[in-house]
């Protein structure tokens, strides 16, 4: 009887729960009053649902690579959808509703579709506060990733030169007495190097508060983006001076860049580069950049313009595209049925660099329409034909525009790719992309409008793999990685 004994006016605990469980039974509105219920009756799916409907719809519409993902990858649409309606209609929040569209989005293995979710913390003192350096507030900064760390490695020595802050690297000396010479490109964007693009903007005489629209901007990126070529193949020659008889460039986690990609292979490169075949959507969008482009081809032609490549077949090309982009294709019943009835693809009329896969550097300098006819024209390049051999070091986080660089040096045997199968982002948006948002959560909706083909037919979202390929892991340290790397190159 020594033991405590509980005050008889309070309800025992189990009892209490019983009480609550009876009252929920026998007394439905009651139970609506807790806070959980309370939270899930505020939740509703159907502007998730409708906002779904309408991604499907865009998918249909301008997703280039939705044919690859059912006629390659076998992707079952239909099951898709109705197991991501399922999962819509059960949310209980916002963050659940979104949850559910990432995974959807996620699971056709694509880095170039995404929605971006609306931020809603900005401040107002946060635009008023907005920089005033020109190149500041034309997007130029330098998030750049790190590549391996050669520094603990036996026989690894950093090479300083002026060009070293832009292309980190230096000299490594193998077992075999070959002598690698590192070079990391963290980004294949120029808007990755604020410094030279300052230095683009004095070369320009553009002043630092100057106002710069549209003409202005791409005359500092092709101008920040020519002096980045120059200095990167300043940092090859240095380090081949110092000794280097191989060039190891390091594209781990770069994320990928801009159009600047398709100067630096041919740069580098020892054999002169061909470019691969792209298909492109039959849509408004592609006829009206089409349609751009035979003008500038009809202009040359109307100026009598001396061209090595024969504008006349051009101008046919690039008729028969604006034809094709034009036919109509209604993929929406794919997600019920699973099949497609139609192709929204146009094949083999141009290639990524654009009408012609090649041009000698400078051959196309006087003509209006150079970069319609091959892309890279636009920039200042070499081919050099004494380059050190390449080998080119990937990995899962190697995306878009730097696996362009890995695919087109592989494609043409003029480097040797080695490491992890890459991320798989493949062709991105032309011309800013195909606009569309969400009605009812505001998300913009990013979708590739073209498709890159490999030399052998694959298309480029599944990845670039290696000619060698590493098991690194995500457990592995970077001393364990550049081990593991080197004693593929010994």
């Amino acid at each position: 009887m020594g033991g405590a004994t509980r005050n008889a006016s309070q309800p025992h605990p189990e009892g209490a729960m019983k009480r609550v469980l009876l009252l929920c039974f026998f007394a439905l509105p009651a139970c609506a009053q807790s806070p959980i219920q309370t939270q899930a009756a505020i939740f509703n799916p159907q502007p998730w649902l409708d906002d779904f409907r309408q991604l499907l719809n865009e998918m249909s519409a301008h997703y280039a690579n939705l044919e690859w993902d059912v006629e390659n990858r076998k992707m079952d649409l239909p099951r898709l959808r109705l197991d991501t309606e399922a999962n819509l209609r059960a949310a209980a929040s916002e963050a659940d509703a979104r949850r559910v569209f990432e995974k959807f989005l996620s699971s056709f293995g694509d880095g170039h579709l995404e929605l971006r979710w609306p931020k809603n913390n900005a401040s107002p003192a946060d635009a008023a506060a907005a920089p005033q350096s020109l190149c500041t507030r034309m997007g130029y900064n330098s998030p750049l990733h790190p590549g391996l760390d050669f520094a603990q490695v036996p026989g690894f020595s950093t090479l300083d030169t002026p060009e070293s802050s832009l292309f980190p690297g230096g000299l490594l000396r193998l077992q075999n007495h070959a002598v690698l010479g590192i070079l990391r490109i963290a980004l294949f964007s120029e808007h990755a190097y604020p410094q030279i693009c300052r230095q683009a903007a004095r070369d320009l005489h553009i002043a630092d508060n100057a106002q710069c629209d549209d003409k202005c901007g791409d005359q500092l990126e092709t101008a920040t983006a020519n002096l980045l070529t120059a200095a990167l193949v300043k940092r090859a020659d240095a380090l081949r001076s110092a000794g280097a008889t191989k060039l190891l460039i390091d594209i781990t986690h770069n994320g990928g860049g801009s159009d600047w990609v398709e100067a630096v292979p041919r740069a580098l490169s020892a054999v002169p580069l061909q470019d691969s075949k792209m298909a492109f959507i039959k849509h408004p969008h592609w006829t009206t950049q089409l349609q751009d482009r035979l003008h500038d081809v009809q202009t040359d032609i109307k100026n009598h313009a001396n061209s090595p490549i024969p504008l006349n077949a051009a101008v046919a090309t690039l008729e028969k595209a604006i034809e094709a982009s034009r036919q109509s294709c209604d993929r929406s019943a794919v997600w019920t049925t699973g099949k497609l009835t139609c192709s929204l693809l146009v094949k083999d009329l141009l290639f990524t660099s654009g009408i012609v896969p090649y041009a000698k550097p400078g051959s196309l300098a006087s003509l209006a329409s150079k970069t319609d006819l091959f892309q890279p024209s636009q920039y200042s390049y070499s081919e050099n034909p004494k380059a050190l051999p390449l080998v080119v070091v990937v990995d899962r986080n190697t995306w878009s525009a730097a696996e362009y660089f890995a695919a087109m040096l592989q494609d043409n045997h003029a480097a040797t790719v080695i490491g992890e199968v890459t991320g798989g982002a493949g062709c991105g948006y032309t011309n800013g992309g195909i606009p569309a948002q969400l009605k009812n959560s505001a998300a913009p909706i990013k979708m590739p409008d073209c498709v890159r083909f490999r030399a052998g037919g694959m298309n480029e979202v599944n990845g670039v793999k290696p000619d060698v390929l590493l098991p690194w892991s995500g457990h592995d340290s970077d001393f364990q990685r550049v081990t593991m790397l080197l004693s593929k190159l010994q």
